[in-house]
């Protein structure tokens, strides 16, 4: 199609053996050309419920070597200013270890935000000594136990849309959040 046409003209001659950089090669070639403006690159095997601290030490590097490759790669397609990249994961890992020295499910994680807007140099948030999140001020984003709220996914992604000044688009009205106006976080980009 026209399409791929388009998106071929920025993938490189020589593609990289790495996973991450492999998926970022197609999303940045996508988003160059216009017919993309979002992706989701995974390189999974992070549910370590046998052997945690082994198994993450080998695949936190190639993590952060893929998300160096997409931003230097972002840069050379004159790109990386038009970028928003979030790194989480689907689930938290329990605060402490099982029987097979592993980690299982658990409902509170982190994101990484970096990219145009976000004010880097921070964190939002904090978790108390059960690894608990604590509430905070949508208005301050300090944490207000009395009287804050528990960020949850529709908080960041409301403000995501934000971000990106699709807030109020039509699609974005067709399918709400349902975020309250007084639980918007306010100032999340910095």
């Amino acid at each position: 199609s026209k399409a791929l046409q388009r998106v071929s003209q920025y993938i490189p001659a020589t593609i990289p053996k790495e996973r991450l950089s492999q998926q970022a090669e197609i999303a940045l070639a996508a988003f160059k050309a216009g017919v993309g403006v979002s992706a989701n690159l995974s390189i999974g095997q992070f549910d370590s419920h046998a052997n945690n601290d082994p198994d993450q030490m080998k695949l936190i590097p190639e993590l952060l070597a893929g998300i160096a490759y997409l931003m230097r790669r972002a840069g050379e397609l004159k790109i990386r200013e038009q970028l928003v990249v979030v790194v989480q994961s689907e689930m938290g890992r329990t605060p402490s270890y099982n029987a097979g020295n592993g980690k299982d499910h658990w409902s509170i994680g982190s994101a990484w935000f970096l990219g145009r807007g976000v004010k880097g140099n921070r964190v939002v948030g904090a978790t108390d000594e059960k690894a608990f999140a604590v509430p905070l001020d949508p208005k301050t984003l300090k944490l207000d136990k009395s009287k804050g709220i528990r960020v949850r996914p529709e908080h960041v992604h409301e403000s995501l849309r934000e971000l990106a000044g699709i807030a109020d688009h039509p699609h974005a009205k067709k399918f709400p959040l349902g975020v309250p106006e007084k639980e918007r976080l306010r100032g999340l980009w910095g």
